[in-house]
């Protein structure tokens, strides 16, 4: 199985991992995968990009900004990184620039961050985002603080789309208890986007 995939696997990586173990469980979970949840992949993306599709940066922090502000920038420098960050339309956003600002969700404000939520959920589920961005939908308690707020129902509903099909992925297998729980924060989080 290769390491730099997650959701995009196929029954190719599945006989490769038959002969890298002998742990039938594992085998079997990702198979199940591969047949009955990775074809739901594109749904769900397709639901992010519908959910986030008139999403705006607006005076949230962007994502150069952010990169910026992890690597200690001066004032001039954040304004031009400001300057270069795209404001109007995620999905402009590369997935270049998305890997090599890697850690910039960790200085994003809640503006920022929901701005930035799509481009780094479809990375990850594209297998084109190694680093854990869908952790921080479930793993950490709320930052930045607001977030959720932010929401429209609709982008709600899409982030526990993604959420459920996640969950049920063999790599999250350990983690579905604190999934559920962030489902259940979004489902009761009031809406003020």
């Amino acid at each position: 199985m290769p390491d730099d995939r997650c959701f995009r696997i196929d029954d190719l990586d599945v006989e490769e991992l038959r002969d890298h173990t002998r742990d039938q469980q594992l085998i079997d979970a990702f198979a199940h995968w591969v047949e009955h949840l990775a074809p739901q992949v594109d749904d769900v993306i397709s639901e992010i990009s519908a959910a986030f599709a008139d999403t705006r940066l607006h005076d949230g922090i962007g994502l150069f900004q952010a990169n910026g502000l992890d690597d200690y920038a001066s004032d001039e420098e954040l304004k031009r990184f400001r300057d270069r960050d795209e404001k109007t339309d995620w999905r402009r956003i590369s997935y270049a620039d998305l890997e090599r600002c890697y850690s910039a969700p960790s200085f994003f404000d809640a503006r920022g961050f929901v701005f930035h939520l799509p481009a780094f959920l479809i990375a990850e589920l594209n297998d084109r985002h190694p680093y854990g961005f869908i952790d921080r939908l479930y793993r950490t308690d709320e930052h930045p603080e607001g977030w959720r707020r932010l929401l429209t129902d609709k982008q709600r509903r899409a982030i526990i789309s993604t959420l459920k099909l996640i969950r049920e992925h063999p790599n999250y297998e350990h983690d579905r208890d604190e999934i559920d729980v962030a489902i259940q924060r979004l489902d009761g989080t009031p809406n003020m986007g």
